[in-house]
């Protein structure tokens, strides 16, 4: 018989995304210097000092670019002035302005996943939907296994074992029904209970009936999807945390002159991991109202599509997302200064 403990994982999986969050706090509030002083002698600190080296070094830049405008009777840019103090505010005490702010965008990406798994749809949440598509495919192995060691038997011995596995099947879909209520794919596997008892009540067990139930090896696959997924949510943390760490660095950087300031690039790589968790959470869920509809058919889909599909899919929309806030931010940042210099001038 199939663990039970599997049967959990699945039905608990819809907390899986807030769950990874708050396991990955301790290593944020670390790693940025939190739990003594924001951005403290930690390696976020160190990042800072490489910061300001950078930032020394494209103040270098800035200034040299500022003679020769002004050398040529352009006017000096007041957002050319504004930036030092700016770099430097953020900059300042190891980064702790900067650590700060890094740690309220992420609780904004966090708020902002919270109230898509809070969202709710043909009258449940998803996150409910989620742990009923996750139920399904649990039930459905646990009947399965349940089932499977009569098919080794035959004659009266095949119908009694048959009659001991209905009975502990029907205790799971009892379970089940405590849990969700009435749901329609909580009655689509109990008329198919319905049926395999009738077919043993006349002693009528066919060889068909154990062709409809789960493949041995499906436990272990479905397994390996659910882990596939909590790792790419624990990767979309750990990205967003190694993205943050270059914030400084870009920080620093933001003082070149040329193109456009490099903590816009950083802003944008920080908010696509977001969008990518974003949008992941809404695929998985939107997937999950079809999965327990009655037009679902075999839930196992939904393993392999939250498990694989979800994560390819999310991060290609995340990374599209982000490319058209870096345009939008370049343009946008490219008109200001030319609106500047047109005021000044």
């Amino acid at each position: 018989m199939v663990d039970i403990s599997l049967n959990d994982v699945l039905i608990n999986g819809a907390n899986a995304a807030t769950e990874v969050a708050e396991s990955w706090d301790n290593t944020w509030n670390d790693v940025l210097g939190v739990s003594g002083s924001p951005g403290g002698v930690s390696l976020y600190g160190v990042l800072c000092w490489v910061g300001t080296l950078f930032a020394v070094g494209t103040l270098i830049f800035l200034i040299i670019e500022l003679y020769k405008d002004l050398n040529e009777g352009k006017p000096a840019v007041l957002t050319s002035l504004i930036w030092p103090l700016l770099v430097a505010f953020l900059l300042a005490n190891n980064g702790e302005w900067l650590a700060k702010s890094t740690l309220a965008l992420r609780d904004i990406i966090n708020q902002a996943n919270s109230q898509v798994i809070a969202i709710t749809m043909t009258g449940v949440k998803l996150d409910g939907l989620y742990q009923e598509a996750n139920g399904n495919i649990g039930l459905q192995v646990l009947i399965s296994n349940t089932m499977r060691g009569c098919q080794s038997l035959t004659g009266e011995a095949q119908i009694q074992c048959m009659n001991q596995a209905l009975n502990q099947a029907q205790l799971f879909v009892d379970t089940y029904t405590s849990i969700f209520g009435d749901k329609t794919w909580l009655n689509n596997i109990q008329g198919f209970l319905d049926d395999i008892g009738g077919a043993v009540t006349v002693g009528g067990v066919d060889m068909g009936v154990f062709g409809l139930l789960k493949p041995l090896w499906m436990p272990i696959v479905v397994s390996v999807l659910y882990w596939m997924q909590i790792a790419y949510q624990n990767l979309l943390e750990a990205s967003m945390l190694v993205t943050a760490l270059l914030g400084p660095v870009a920080t620093g950087g933001s003082l070149l002159p040329y193109g456009v300031r490099s903590i816009f690039a950083w802003l944008t790589g920080f908010f696509s991991v977001g969008f990518a968790r974003l949008c992941f959470n809404i695929i998985v869920g939107l997937a999950s109202v079809v999965a327990t509809s009655s037009e679902g058919g075999d839930p196992f889909w939904f393993a392999l599509f939250a498990g694989l599909l979800a994560p390819i899919l999310s991060f290609s929309l995340a990374s599209g997302a982000g490319l058209t806030v870096w345009t939008s931010i370049s343009n946008a940042v490219g008109k200001t200064v030319k609106t500047s210099i047109g005021f000044v001038s």
